[in-house]
């Protein structure tokens, strides 16, 4: 029997009508094979496009048609097909090609019907054993989807992979994978692979079908085999998964095949099953990593909003130096994960404030030397504070190295040149730019054209003289005055 339970097909093709008699008659003899002959060719050839075919007998002669012919056939419809040849007038070169071109083995004529069945017998525990290793394989696909997905950033790499990964385990024609935002929502598609050949199929991939709505309405899955008719018929079996997440159907695993001979196997059915499972888990996993990082801006903007309602002084400007940060960093060409992590680190920055007293915070008048020492322990006191947080992490060289200067006479470590981490240096620029044109209580803010002076006159002794450049070209595009961030009177018009 093969692995579901089912007969091995036999096909034994020679245009002695007597060989497939006793051949017919010695294989019949178990109940593992039903054995199917033919003394015309091309009845075989019929036969084996229509019907699936475990393994061939063929003649290796037989007039104008070749047992080569007839076995290329045979493995281009059944890749996994054995092949076995028969010949009366052997020769070492004819079995050496045969066995070269995907043959299994050769019997010469007359053989002993005991030779022909444990022939049989051995080809079909190898098709068993390849079929094992297939299975094997399929297994260790899972187990790598399920590392990937572990390493997966985004639920996009991750739902592209489980559809790779459902490809490659069953041969499917067609995956779409549809995703929930609310209970009760209709799901949208989130990936769609493959190009189903009519509207059916496409309403199959994008949920707009009974069997879906079945699926995701009774949290259970839903498959539907028809015979598809074209060229050449075929069997399309629709199956439907949903992705279930704590007793909930958040989404659906949807796919297509079609095949000449065969639905869907019930093994691909539970593999696709254990799929479907990986990919909700993904999903959640996603969602809640999504929970966890609004849960922590928030508290970002908590602490940033501590921070301001504390210094009279700097009220805004945490929101404006992000802003302005952003637009270099764009103009830097950092990635998208990167920028991200500017504006975590740009609203950070001061946190360390939260230690400072306010009596010296918010001091109008001249500091003392004392009071600036504490100023200055400011980097210090906000690293502490986020010191363990590893998603806080990214914002750690903002916090620290802003005020580090590029001839390394800043603080808190004097470090110098390109020694200061990129962040710090461009935080510096658009830091040292804010405070200049920024109202404080004892001075009124200077012209945005006072403060790109003020940048490019300390080029490569307190700044970064690329950042500077970059910031510099930005005022002059108009970039700067385009940002709203700063009232109308400040903003100078551009000389050319």
């Amino acid at each position: 029997m093969t692995t579901n339970g089912q007969k091995y097909n036999l096909l034994v093709v020679d245009d002695e009508s007597y060989i497939c008699s006793i051949v017919e008659e010695a294989l019949a003899t178990s109940d593992e094979y039903d054995v199917t002959v033919y003394s015309k060719p091309e009845k075989a050839l019929e036969h084996l496009a229509n019907n699936q075919v475990d393994l061939v007998l063929t003649d290796l002669v037989m007039g104008e048609y070749s047992g080569v012919d007839m076995m290329a056939k045979a493995l281009e419809y059944h890749s996994d097909c054995i092949v076995i040849l028969m010949t009366a007038y052997p020769t070492v070169n004819n079995a050496i090609s045969v066995l070269k071109k995907g043959a299994y083995d050769y019997l010469v004529k007359p053989f002993k019907l005991e030779t022909l069945k444990n022939t049989v017998t051995r080809g079909l525990e190898r098709q068993k054993l390849n079929r094992e290793n297939l299975r094997l394989k399929e297994q260790l696909a899972l187990y790598g989807l399920s590392e990937a997905m572990g390493t997966s950033k985004t639920l996009e790499e991750m739902l592209n992979q489980a559809a790779d990964t459902a490809r490659s385990v069953v041969s499917v024609n067609a995956i779409s994978i549809l995703v929930r935002e609310n209970f009760n929502q209709i799901p949208i598609p989130y990936l769609i692979q493959g190009n189903p050949d009519d509207s059916g199929c496409e309403d199959f991939l994008r949920g707009n079908h009974e069997l879906c709505r079945n699926a995701i309405n009774n949290c259970e899955s839903q498959t539907l085999t028809d015979i598809v008719s074209g060229e050449k018929s075929c069997i399309r079996s629709l199956a439907s998964y949903p992705l279930m997440s704590r007793g909930e159907a958040i989404g659906l695993l949807n796919v297509i095949q079609e095949d000449p001979f065969m639905a869907v196997m019930p093994g691909q059915l539970h593999l696709l099953t254990i799929v479907a499972s990986k990919i909700a888990s993904a999903i959640e996993t996603n969602r809640l990593h999504e929970h966890l990082q609004s849960s922590y801006i928030k508290a970002i903007r908590a602490l940033a909003n501590a921070i301001e309602a504390r210094d009279l002084y700097t009220r805004g400007h945490t929101e404006r130096v992000t802003i302005l940060a952003d637009l270099l960093a764009s103009r830097l060409n950092w990635s998208e994960e990167k920028r991200a992590e500017l504006k975590m680190g740009c609203t950070l920055h001061d946190i360390g404030k939260i230690g400072i007293p306010d009596a010296i915070l918010n001091k109008p008048g001249k500091l003392t030397d004392d009071e600036r020492k504490i100023i200055r322990d400011h980097p210090m006191v906000g690293a502490k504070i986020l010191e363990g947080i590893d998603y806080l992490s990214p914002a750690m060289p903002y916090i620290l190295y802003h005020h580090e200067f590029y001839d390394g006479t800043g603080y808190p470590d004097g470090l110098a040149g390109e020694e200061i981490p990129l962040e710090g240096r461009l935080l510096a620029v658009v830091d040292t730019f804010d405070a200049i044109v920024s109202e404080r209580p004892y001075r009124k803010g200077k012209p945005a054209i006072t403060a790109i002076a003020e940048l490019e006159k300390y080029k490569g002794r307190q700044f970064d003289p690329i950042i500077v450049d970059v910031m510099v070209a930005a005022w002059k595009e108009g970039l700067i005055n385009q940002l709203g961030i700063y009232e109308e009177e400040r903003k100078q018009p551009v000389e050319a």
